[in-house]
């Protein structure tokens, strides 16, 4: 009977025990497992915001996830409630949702046309959406509902009470970026789910603009959080202050003795139609003011969307209303950077009326954003400063960053006369700083005398020989890095009499080697980029056919794209990144005493030609590196480099080995060497290595 008795007691013991850690502790566990879901779901969003912004900047970026809810850990006596779930979706902000720009003064553009456009308050106004993640938890019942508001990731607690998880994107230095969100998302459970962003307008151009700015936001955060999260641009003068507009809106004002660069995006998240971006406004980008009759001119327009971007192939209509000339197209569609080049030859003296239309000329006004006019005075010859491209003579067609040392601008210039024309005399006449001091001058390292050429100074001479139908690459290298918002203009004499000026735009990066006729240098010293006096060649010396120039022991790099007969490469070393080699008729190979750098560019072997790729053929313990690179011949592909290895990857583009027609993979033998594959990976994209 004792026995029983103290058998009951012990049962009862244990059912307490039982109880108490069914009550107290598996709560509390419980809790754990919610706060850490939580702390997971904060940097998902973080993620999720990143996503969008790359989005907005890039046109593309790769899929975020976010986990909506999360299970507790399995238990055989005790009971758990069920998963713990959340929402992610869309939600319209409070109020006037619309981010929107006062005082805007577009400086960006000639005789002020996208002002046409801007002027008007309603083009100005672009309406977003919130992103909310919001929890359902059993225990930790004061978890924050985490939101991105324009550009703000930031959790949201009880009371109002809020902390920011990233820094705002609004207004960083001379950089205005908004970001417009649509769509109707919603996703509910406790599996992750997959958020990929898609993109409707993305910043690939920005307008400069001055004036008394304000940007205003909706956001559910105070006056006081965007006044500390825009304290750096506050301090180093860019932002005035913030001022609350109304209870969910936050106005920016700007400083207005400065100049910005601003770009718009358009995002779409979730289901629903993405509203298709259409062309908006037309701008004159590039236009001479004066010309000489008989010349032929170079006029470039411009087509943005609503939201300042690019608009690819619109049709702009083109005419000279005054009838003094005439253009080569009367109608030219866009390219992918939104612009339309127009051939106009000024025909007789007076005052030409250039006017450009996407909506047809028939009822053009030169105050509406689809139509936009230009005046240039024509005379009999000599020629002012017009404002690019001289007549009969040397026209700018690019302008950029060099790739691999952007303090150098490159201006690409043909001679579209019948003879040589040389400049006498060069000055940079102005230059439009971006975010920091214009730089005091700048070498013209292509003219013979190399002068040093003060911003705002006066004429230096600068002699450099422009013969005709030929590219000539002529290189400023600055003092410091320039910057994608920058541009200057610069003056020439020319020994025809002509006086002229380019607008040179700085948007861009590209490869050049800053001498004439130029595809690849020796870097003698190694540092990566072209040097006054180092060796140049052109791409007859890389034809095996033809006069092949001796690259033995040295090292090698090539900056354009090269088609020949046959390739049969022996140098020191070879590096070839994002370009384009192809042979003809023949084999392309490639042997190297150090290291074959590939990375990025596409070999193609055309006839039934073999490629061979030998590396580390001098010290030994050299790479062949292929990553994202694209090998292409139905014939026999080979690689070697003993002691050393093969570096591939996969991706998007990876390395990708493949047949010429169909794409098919394709089969590499590695003779010699190890395969190394990026992140461990045993095969690239396409193809494959034996």
């Amino acid at each position: 009977m004792t026995v029983q008795i103290g058998a009951v007691i012990l049962f009862g013991f244990l059912i307490v025990a039982l109880s108490t850690y069914q009550a107290t502790v598996v709560p509390d566990q419980n809790r754990e497992v919610e706060f850490l879901h939580n702390q997971e779901v904060q940097t998902d969003m973080v993620e999720l915001s990143s996503s969008v912004a790359a989005t907005g900047r890039t046109g593309d970026a790769a899929p975020a996830t976010v986990s909506l809810g999360t299970r507790y850990p399995s238990r055989a006596l005790f009971v758990n409630p069920p998963p713990a779930s959340g929402t992610l979706r869309t939600v319209p902000p409070p109020g006037d949702g619309n981010v929107s720009l006062d005082g805007v003064d577009v400086r960006s553009s000639v005789d002020g046309e996208a002002n046409d456009y801007w002027s008007d308050a309603a083009n100005r106004n672009k309406s977003t959406r919130f992103i909310v993640y919001e929890p359902r938890y059993s225990r930790y019942r004061e978890a924050p509902t985490t939101r991105l508001e324009s550009g703000v990731a930031f959790d949201n607690f009880s009371r109002d009470r809020n902390i920011t998880l990233t820094e705002q994107s609004v207004v960083e230095g001379d950089r205005i970026t908004l970001l417009a969100v649509s769509g109707e998302l919603r996703r509910n459970g406790v599996e992750t789910a997959s958020i990929d962003p898609g993109s409707i307008s993305s910043v690939s151009r920005r307008e400069r603009v001055s004036g008394e700015l304000t940007v205003t936001i909706p956001t559910t955060l105070d006056n006081e959080t965007w006044g500390e999260l825009l304290s750096d641009e506050i301090a180093n003068g860019w932002v005035n202050g913030t001022r609350q507009v109304g209870a969910d809106r936050v106005a920016i004002d700007l400083n207005d003795s400065r100049t910005y660069s601003l770009g718009i995006a358009a995002v779409q998240v979730g289901s629903g139609t993405a509203p298709e971006p259409k062309a908006a406004y037309t701008d004159v980008e590039r236009a001479p003011s004066e010309a000489s009759v008989g010349s032929t001119r170079e006029v470039v327009v411009e087509v943005r969307d609503e939201y300042g971007n690019p608009a690819e192939d619109v049709t702009v209509a083109a005419e000279d209303a005054a009838g003094i000339g005439s253009f080569a197209e009367s109608n030219v569609s866009t390219d992918g950077d939104g612009r339309a080049v127009f051939e106009y030859t000024a025909e007789s003296t007076g005052t030409a009326d250039l006017r450009f239309s996407y909506e047809g000329l028939g009822s053009f006004d030169e105050t509406t954003a689809a139509d936009a006019n230009v005046s240039v005075t024509v005379n009999r010859g000599g020629g002012g400063a017009g404002s690019i491209n001289p007549p009969n003579s040397v026209v700018l067609t690019d302008s950029y960053r060099k790739e691999k040392n952007v303090s150098v601008a490159v201006l690409e210039l043909v001679n579209r006369g019948s003879e040589t024309v040389e400049s006498s005399r060069a000055r940079i006449s102005f230059f439009a700083a971006s975010g920091q001091d214009p730089p005091p001058e700048a070498v013209l390292t292509t003219a013979d005398e190399s002068p040093t050429l003060e911003v705002a100074g006066s004429l230096k001479n600068a002699t450099i020989q422009f013969p005709p139908n030929e590219t000539k690459y002529v290189c400023y290298e600055y003092g410091r890095d320039l910057g994608e918002d920058e541009f200057f203009v610069t003056a020439y004499e020319f020994d025809n009499g002509l006086n002229e000026q380019y607008f040179v735009g700085l948007d861009r990066k590209k490869t050049a080697t800053c001498s004439e006729n130029a595809v690849a240098y020796d870097d003698a010293n190694g540092n990566g980029e072209y040097d006054d006096g180092e060796t140049t060649y052109t791409e007859s010396d890389f034809d095996a056919n033809g006069e092949e120039a001796d690259f033995s022991e040295k090292n090698i790099t090539l900056e354009e794209n090269i088609t020949v007969s046959k390739l049969d490469l022996d140098a020191g070393s070879f590096t070839a990144q994002d370009v384009r080699i192809e042979t003809t008729s023949d084999e392309l190979k490639m042997v190297v005493d150090g290291d074959l750098d590939l990375r990025g560019s596409t070999l193609r072997a055309t006839n039934g030609s073999v490629i061979s790729l030998k590396a580390s053929q001098g010290s030994g313990e050299s790479d062949i590196d292929i990553r994202d690179a694209r090998l292409v011949s139905d014939s026999v592909m080979t690689a070697s480099t003993p002691g050393g290895g093969l570096r591939f990857n996969q991706g998007e583009p990876g390395t990708r080995i493949e047949e010429p027609i169909d794409e098919n993979g394709q089969t590499l033998e590695l003779n010699s060497g190890t395969k190394q594959g990026e992140n461990g990976v045993d095969q690239p994209e396409n193809g494959e290595i034996i």
